[in-house]
């Protein structure tokens, strides 16, 4: 079965949540809610991705976790643009 090159990180953030001892879990479905974040609004602050984290995927991520993971993907994105 072949797979898109995003569906492994949504199949990550989907174990994440099934998983609730997971190593990295936190920071795993902070990326997701991240990436969704990124997707729909234009400018993405912190609030926007812990928003996302509890109110669609029913958990709490550390502001400083969140803000971490949105300061990579932006940093990704960058690069993604050149």
């Amino acid at each position: 079965m072949l797979r898109s090159p995003m569906a492994m990180p949504w199949l990550t953030v989907l174990s994440a949540l099934k998983d609730s001892v997971a190593p990295g879990r936190e920071e795993t479905i902070a990326r997701g809610a991240a990436a969704l974040a990124l997707k729909r609004v234009r400018e993405v602050t912190t609030d926007d991705v812990l928003d996302i984290g509890l109110y669609e995927f029913g958990v709490v991520i550390a502001p400083q976790i969140a803000a971490a993971v949105l300061a990579v993907h932006r940093v990704a994105e960058a690069g993604q643009e050149r």
